[in-house]
C-alpha cells in the first residue's frame, strides 16, 4: 500500500511563514493551518498506534505542535 501525498505541497517559503506566525503569542491561526495540513498523515499513523484512534491523534497533534514550538527546528 503507497501512502498518499498531499495533492499540493507546501512550498519552502510558506511553510516557514506559517512556522514563524505560529511560534507568535497570537499565531493560532498559523498553527491550526499547520496542523490541517498533516492530518492526513497523521491519520494513517494513528492506525498503527497501539491506543484508540482519538488518543493517537490527540498525542501526534500535541507532538506536533511541541515540534513545531520547539527552538531548534
Amino acid at each position: 500500500m503507497e501512502t498518499q501525498k498531499h495533492p499540493v505541497p507546501l512550498p519552502d517559503l510558506q511553510f516557514i511563514s506559517l512556522l514563524e506566525q505560529a511560534r507568535r503569542p497570537d499565531g493560532q491561526q498559523a498553527m491550526l493551518e499547520l496542523l490541517d495540513y498533516y492530518e492526513p498523515e497523521m491519520r494513517q499513523l494513528s492506525r498503527y498506534m497501539p491506543m484508540s484512534r482519538e488518543d493517537a491523534m490527540q498525542a501526534l497533534r500535541l507532538e506536533l505542535i511541541e515540534l513545531l514550538k520547539a527552538e531548534q527546528l
